[in-house]
């Protein structure tokens, strides 16, 4: 499993909790707002059909108002013959104008009335105002309204110039048909009430320029399938418009399509008018109505990005308040060792947080009890080492008592008195300088004093058979070392290196390199056998894996003794060597390392 540093889990956390909160209220936000407006949107559609249907169905309903106040005129009728032939004077024309005129009324409900006969011709009043023969264009809904009985007929947007002064700028226009019958119930002729679509339409054109560019689409069929609105586009416009038409079948007042146009979502008011048979469509793209959304929206992103940015900062500043005394604590515990215990105040750091505060005084309680502890075992370990040194310096004293006694006994023996009183003299300081237990460490010039009494000791009782020499180095004298480091390898010397015809040399001397000193103690006997090379290894080998104090025995305990007090006073300073000399004679020699090379 990939681990992650503390830092970076809470920083994520943190993050993470902001980030989700700042998005689900922007996306609540976003749904909340989508709704409102579509809700809103979808109501204002809906109104403005009912707007737009009102007036049309008005402006269309005082067209038929005007053509039924003139089939039902008496006075029309009393104007015309009976035989309703339009081929009229000049004052009947200025007649059946100002006729029409009052009937349309002061608001001008009709912007053109003509009437029609069967004969061909034509009487004009309103925009133009005169009789003449019928356009072969009007035919088919002259005979259409003539089929239909008295009922009105209205016709899809045309364009014309027959009711403006110039043919270069045709007039969209709406007519509605409707039979004329004489006073006799008969019909006789088809009258037509005319007004421009830029008035029938007025409250749609309005609110398409009041509303430019997000103005919703509003789009009019009549039952055929027609386009009513609007009414000056273009063929192909026309056809692409006429895929909606598709929709007036719909029972639903609100629909939900895919444009078939931009093919993207539009949401479409329908409604139907049952007086003139429009179907009104108020058609809105999604993407228009979620204008505001989106506007929002992205005000919105901003303000999150802010929030995120800040949260980025105030997390990684929490995550860091944390984590921070947590990495100053592991530098401590890096930089601790056990000569420093206690001695850093961790409790000094500032820490905000309480269980940080906790962990810190815990960790500063521990140090200062490991302290403790330490110093407590360090002072046991040194109470030990001296215990130790001291055994076994004890088990040398018996071994060189008695080689001193049997020198003495000699030398009663022989009647030397004056040698016997020097040698007790020399024995008395050396009993003394043994039994002097305060100390355990001595300089070297202390330990070569009492080598040399011991060697003169050893000189009386073997007389001209054993010679001895002590040449070491005047800035060695001062080093410290053990007592009775070198007594007991020169008694072995002696002991080892007088196996063999006399005379007998024992040389005490000094080794100083760049990196250690030494002290070679040599004979001149025959020197280590391989078998007591093989003895001493394993004592000193089972002294190494078995560390204490060698059975206490009088005799033998010479070289793996002072090989483990050297070990205890030097450690890993330590030089210890044993074996012969080129010549084949025995040699020890003891020294260390300086602390400076040793460490490295």
């Amino acid at each position: 499993m990939k681990t992650h540093s503390l830092q970076s889990k809470l920083f994520s956390a943190y993050l993470g909790m902001a980030c989700l909160i700042l998005f689900s209220f922007a996306v609540f936000f976003y749904i909340f707002t989508s709704n409102q407006l579509k809700e809103s949107q979808l109501s204002a559609m809906t109104t403005l059909n009912s707007t737009f249907q009102t007036q049309t169905d008005s402006a269309i309903r005082n067209l038929d108002t005007v053509s039924v106040n003139i089939n039902y005129s008496s006075i029309s009728k009393t104007i015309l013959n009976q035989t309703f032939d339009l081929n009229i004077s000049d004052k009947m024309l200025s007649d059946m104008s100002n006729l029409f005129i009052s009937l349309s009324g002061t608001e001008l409900k009709a912007d053109q009335v003509n009437l029609y006969d069967f004969s061909g011709y034509v009487l004009q009043s309103g925009l133009s105002t005169m009789v003449k023969k019928t356009d072969a264009s009007q035919n088919e809904w002259i005979e259409t309204a003539k089929n239909s009985h008295g009922k009105k007929v209205v016709t899809a947007p045309y364009s014309t110039c027959v009711y403006t002064k110039s043919n270069r700028y045709p007039q969209w226009f709406i007519s509605l048909y409707r039979s004329f019958t004489n006073q006799y119930g008969r019909g006789v002729g088809v009258i037509e009430t005319a007004k421009q679509c830029k008035s029938i339409f007025k409250s749609i054109i309005s609110y398409e320029k009041k509303n430019r560019g997000n103005a919703a689409s509003v789009y009019v069929f009549n039952e055929s399938g027609d386009l009513i609105y609007p009414y000056d586009i273009t063929e192909d416009k026309a056809d692409n418009i006429s895929r909606y038409y598709s929709l007036t079948d719909s029972d639903q007042d609100i629909i939900t399509v895919q444009s078939p146009i931009t093919d993207q979502k539009e949401y479409v008011s329908r409604l139907n008018s049952a007086y003139t048979g429009y179907t009104y469509l108020t058609i809105q793209p999604e993407s228009v109505i979620l204008a505001p959304a989106y506007k929002m929206l992205k005000i919105l992103l901003a303000v999150v990005a802010a929030f995120l940015a800040a949260a980025v900062i105030v997390s990684y500043r929490l995550s860091r308040s944390v984590v921070k005394p947590v990495k100053h604590l592991k530098h401590i515990i890096q930089r601790m060792e056990l000569d420093t215990l206690g001695q850093e105040k961790v409790t000094s750091y500032p820490v905000s947080v309480n269980e940080l505060e906790e962990l810190y005084q815990a960790f500063q309680l521990m140090s200062d009890n490991l302290k403790d502890s330490m110093t407590q075992l360090n002072e046991a370990k040194d109470q030990e080492m001296k215990a130790r040194s001291m055994a076994l310096q004890s088990q040398i004293n018996p071994h060189f008592y008695y080689n001193s006694l049997s020198s003495i006994m000699v030398l009663a023996e022989n009647g030397d008195t004056d040698t016997v009183e020097k040698m007790c003299r020399n024995l008395s300081r050396i009993m003394r300088y043994i039994t002097n237990t305060a100390e355990t460490t001595v300089t070297l010039r202390e330990e070569l004093d009492y080598v040399q009494k011991y060697l003169y000791c050893m000189k009386v009782r073997y007389q001209s058979s054993l010679n001895y020499s002590i040449d070491v180095d005047e800035s060695l004298l001062d080093q410290p070392v053990p007592k009775l480091i070198i007594q007991p390898i020169v008694e072995n010397a002696i002991k080892y290196g007088s196996d063999c015809e006399p005379p007998w040399t024992i040389t005490i001397s000094s080794t100083i390199n760049q990196n250690s000193w030494q002290i070679d103690v040599t004979d001149t006997g025959p020197g280590f056998t391989e078998k007591a090379k093989k003895k001493i290894n394993s004592d000193i080998m089972n002294v190494i894996r078995n560390p204490g104090m060698p059975a206490l025995k009088i005799n033998g305990l010479g070289t793996v003794n002072v090989f483990l007090r050297w070990k205890l006073f030097c450690k890993d300073d330590i030089i210890f060597r044993y074996g012969n000399t080129a010549d084949g004679h025995g040699i020890v020699s003891i020294g260390r390392y300086f602390q400076t090379y040793a460490e490295e």
